[in-house]
C-alpha cells in the first residue's frame, strides 16, 4: 500500500483531498501548539502557519515532541516548522517569529479553513478572539489545566465566546502574553504531557470536524482527567462583550505587499487615503539640537544622536503616512497579508488588505465579514 493516507480515507466524512488543499494558522508553539500543529501535519493537511515569538526552554522539552535539547535557546516556530517539514514530506510550513499582530495578517485569518489558539495567557486569548471576530474566522482555542483541559469554539464572531465569560476588568488584563517563563499569577503554570496531548487530540478532530463541514453542536468541551469526564459546557453570549465585531464592508486588494516600501504602498492606494497600523511603531528620531537623524528604534527607548551625542526624544504613531517612505511596512510591525483600516476623503473609512507572500488565492475583490453556517 502506497498511500500513507489510505486508512484515513476509510473513515466516513473524511475527506482528504479537502484536508490538504487547507491552510492552519497555529498561534503559540509551545507545547499544546507543538501537538496539535503534529496531529495538523500527519493527517495531511496542506499547510500551516505557525506564530510564536518565544524561544525554546528546557522546561519545554518534557511536552515537545518537535523540540530536542540542542533547540534550547531558538525560535519556537522555526524550530517546529524545521520539525515538520521533516516529518510530513509535501507539508509547506511557514514560521512567523513574532506575536499574533505582527505575525499573522487578517487576511491571512480570514483565508484560513481553521486557526488554532495554543497560547497560555488571557491576554494572548482576548487579542486572538478580537483578531479572529474582525474577519470572522473560525477559531478554536485550547487551553490545559494540572488535571484538565478545555477547547472552545467559536464558527462566527456572533457566537458567545470565552470572553463572555470574563468581567469587564478581567477582559482588560494586562498580563504577559506568550512567554511560558513569565505566565499570569507569578510563577511557573503546572502542565504535563497527557494533558496536553488529550486537549490537543480534541482539538483536532474538532477542527478536522469543523474543517469536513459537520462541526459538532457544542461550543465548549470540558475533559476532566481526574474523575474522567469530558463533556460540552453551555455559555451564553454577554452582550457588553466587544469582541464580536467584524469589519464593515468590502476590503479592497493592495496591489503590494508587506515588504513593500510606505512610499510604494501609498501610491497604490486612491488619492488622499489615510492608512492606520493596528499597532503603534516608533518614528525615525530626530535631534533637536542639531538636527541629525538618528536611526529608527524600538517605541520607548532614547537613543543618542549619532552626530552630537544630545539624547533624542522618540516618538511613535499609527499613522502611517507619518512613517519614513523609504521604510519597509514589514520594519513597523505590518503583518503579512494585514488588512489595513483606511480614512478616505469626506471621513469614510475603508480597508485595503496587502498581497499575501503565501500560497493563498486571491481575487479582486473581498466582503467582510464572510458568511458561515453552523450548527
Amino acid at each position: 500500500m502506497t498511500d500513507r493516507f489510505a486508512r484515513q480515507r476509510l473513515i466516513p466524512g473524511w475527506d482528504q483531498d479537502r484536508l490538504k488543499l487547507s491552510t492552519a494558522v497555529v498561534v503559540g508553539v509551545g507545547a499544546l501548539g507543538n501537538e496539535v500543529a503534529k496531529n495538523l501535519a500527519l493527517a495531511g493537511l496542506g499547510r500551516l502557519v505557525l506564530c510564536d515569538p518565544d524561544t525554546v526552554a528546557v522546561s519545554n522539552l518534557s511536552r515537545t515532541v518537535l523540540f530536542g535539547p540542542d533547540d534550547v535557546g531558538q525560535p519556537k516556530a522555526a524550530v517546529a516548522a524545521a520539525a515538520l517539514r521533516r516529518l510530513a514530506p509535501g507539508l509547506s510550513v511557514d514560521a512567523r517569529i513574532a506575536d499574533l499582530v505582527t505575525g499573522v495578517g487578517l487576511g491571512e485569518l480570514a483565508d484560513a479553513a481553521l486557526v488554532m489558539g495554543c497560547v497560555d495567557t488571557v491576554r494572548a486569548r482576548i487579542q486572538l478572539l478580537g483578531r479572529c471576530a474582525l474577519v470572522d474566522a473560525p477559531l478554536l482555542d485550547g487551553g490545559t489545566q494540572p488535571w484538565g483541559g478545555e477547547v472552545r469554539i467559536r464558527l462566527s464572531a456572533a457566537e458567545a465566546c470565552y470572553a463572555c465569560t470574563l468581567t469587564p476588568h478581567r477582559r482588560g488584563t494586562g498580563d504577559l502574553p506568550w512567554s511560558c517563563s513569565e505566565p499570569a499569577g507569578g510563577g511557573p503554570q503546572a502542565a504535563a504531557i497527557p494533558l496536553t496531548a488529550l486537549t490537543a487530540a480534541w482539538q483536532v478532530l474538532i477542527g478536522l470536524r469543523v474543517l469536513f463541514g459537520d462541526p459538532p453542536a457544542y461550543r465548549v468541551l470540558s475533559i476532566d482527567a481526574a474523575t474522567g469526564h469530558t463533556a460540552p459546557v453551555t455559555i451564553g453570549r454577554d452582550p457588553d462583550c466587544p469582541l464580536h465585531r467584524p469589519l464593515d464592508g468590502p476590503v479592497d486588494w493592495c496591489a503590494v505587499d508587506h515588504r513593500a516600501t510606505v512610499a510604494e504602498f501609498l501610491a497604490a492606494l486612491p488619492p488622499g487615503s489615510d492608512p492606520q497600523a493596528w499597532r503603534a511603531f516608533a518614528l525615525p528620531a530626530g535631534c533637536r539640537r542639531c538636527g541629525a537623524r538618528a536611526r529608527t528604534v524600538q517605541a520607548g527607548e532614547a537613543p543618542a544622536c549619532d552626530r552630537c551625542g544630545a539624547r533624542v526624544r522618540v516618538r511613535s504613531t499609527q499613522r502611517i503616512r507619518d512613517a519614513d517612505p523609504r521604510a519597509r511596512l514589514l520594519s513597523l510591525g505590518i503583518a503579512p497579508g494585514e488588512i489595513i483600516p483606511t480614512g478616505r476623503r469626506g471621513g469614510e473609512l475603508g480597508c485595503h488588505r496587502l498581497r499575501s507572500t503565501g500560497p493563498l488565492a486571491e481575487t479582486p475583490a473581498m466582503a467582510l465579514p464572510r458568511q458561515r453556517t453552523s450548527s
